[in-house]
């Protein structure tokens, strides 16, 4: 398996939990989807093509990383409907095509974001463009702006079965089967600790113009502070960074 990874800082990021619509949950970590938008922004392709490029090259993706904080940011956002002419001046002046939503945002984060294949010409080709993107990278929405800091060389890793992670994303639903990997009594008062969290997120869509319907979901658990899977998950270890590539 041919891997490289790259390294990112994004003062904010927000990676919203699918289907929420007033109240914007932010994930813990870009999901595979996300990262996929990356490489398309990085090639230039849009996210149908980007779909299709990273199943054709069989292109492999995980995360590791962290962040300092969370806040929650008010919106005021204007809705685009056929209804607005329609509005009558009092309607205008009430503010009727108007409506609020909470985005959860996390803040100061640090990535580590790893790109696979069994082939290296797609991973060539990906990791030049993620010197010079034809788009740029993001950490979720638009303005939060993915600051690239190191790209590393593409090497050749082997997989291996593990049971300790930390920071990432693990394939299926493990929350039933783990125990904290941590000694409670030495943690600072003021670090807040994440028990592993679950969510059912796309894994495939079916695209029909600008329309784009979900074909596939699957569950996906991520983790946080350090903890010891009862079945070990094969995975890798690279630069003593523990993770499972999806």
């Amino acid at each position: 398996m041919f891997l490289f990874s790259i390294k990112g800082i994004a003062t904010t990021a927000s990676f919203r939990v699918p289907e929420t619509h007033t109240f914007h949950q932010t994930l813990p970590l870009p999901p595979k989807t996300t990262i996929i938008g990356m490489i398309g922004a990085a090639l230039g392709l849009n996210l149908e093509n980007a779909h299709k490029h990273v199943d054709q090259n069989k292109i492999l993706v995980s995360v590791y990383g962290n962040h300092k904080g969370m806040m929650k940011d008010l919106w005021n956002y204007r809705k685009l409907t056929g209804k607005e002419k329609n509005y009558t001046n009092e309607d205008i002046k009430n503010r009727k095509h108007y409506s609020i939503l909470i985005r959860e945002y996390l803040c100061y984060n640090d990535f580590l974001i790893y790109f696979a294949s069994e082939k290296l010409e797609p991973l060539e080709e990906l990791r030049n463009a993620i010197f010079s993107p034809v788009y740029p990278l993001t950490a979720g929405n638009s303005d939060d702006l993915l600051k690239i800091c190191k790209i590393s060389e593409i090497s050749t890793v082997i997989s291996e079965k593990i049971n300790q992670f930390e920071y990432t994303i693990l394939p299926g639903d493990v929350s039933k089967s783990y125990k904290p990997d941590i000694d409670f009594n030495i943690i600072p008062i003021t670090k807040t600790i994440y028990t592993p969290q679950v969510f059912l997120l796309p894994t495939r869509f079916e695209f029909k113009g600008e329309e784009r319907r979900v074909t596939e979901r699957k569950s996906f658990t991520f983790v946080s502070t350090p903890v010891i899977v009862e079945s070990p998950i094969e995975g890798y270890v690279i630069d003593g960074k523990k993770v499972v590539l999806q």
